[in-house]
């Protein structure tokens, strides 16, 4: 009896290990997009004028930091924000700014319309210092949540 478990444990092993080695369904295949930075910027300048606040516009290298954070949390599926502090700091990017991240809506209305949905979201949107935002979405097409929202917003 032992020698028969001996002999599965050595013939199992090597495709464990195979199995342990594999990278994460989510790693592959992702896809990324900038192009709804406008319209966001839009929802949220009407939005925050509701609130009596200032409008925000859309900045390239804020797309650029959401672009990363975007794809870290599709090929982990993970909402996280990570190092944002850093990130931020990498992008030139000082004072005041906050992230908001969502996964599974399917366009920025519904993204955005999730984030007002919740408190700490809907603060960062309301962020009285903000001016500028970058968006991205990545997707992992058949994987996941197949959409994965990145907002940065700053001043």
């Amino acid at each position: 009896m032992r020698l028969r478990l001996a002999i599965t444990c050595l013939f199992l092993a090597p495709l464990l290990m195979q199995c342990a080695s594999e990278p994460s369904l989510l790693t592959s295949n992702v896809g990324m997009s900038t192009s709804d930075a406008k319209a966001a910027a839009g929802l949220i300048s009407r939005y925050r004028a509701a609130h009596g606040l200032s409008a925000v516009t859309v900045d390239a290298n804020l797309n650029r930091a959401a672009e990363v954070q975007a794809r870290a949390v599709a090929q982990t599926g993970i909402l996280s924000h990570g190092q944002f502090a850093s990130r931020m700091s990498s992008f030139g990017v000082h004072g005041a700014s906050a992230e908001n991240l969502t996964a599974g809506s399917r366009t920025v209305d519904a993204a955005i319309a999730r984030w007002k949905g919740s408190p700490g979201h809907n603060q960062n949107l309301l962020m009285p210092e903000a001016r500028r935002i970058g968006l991205a979405r990545a997707t992992t097409p058949g994987t996941g949540y197949e959409s994965y929202w990145a907002l940065v917003l700053s001043q």
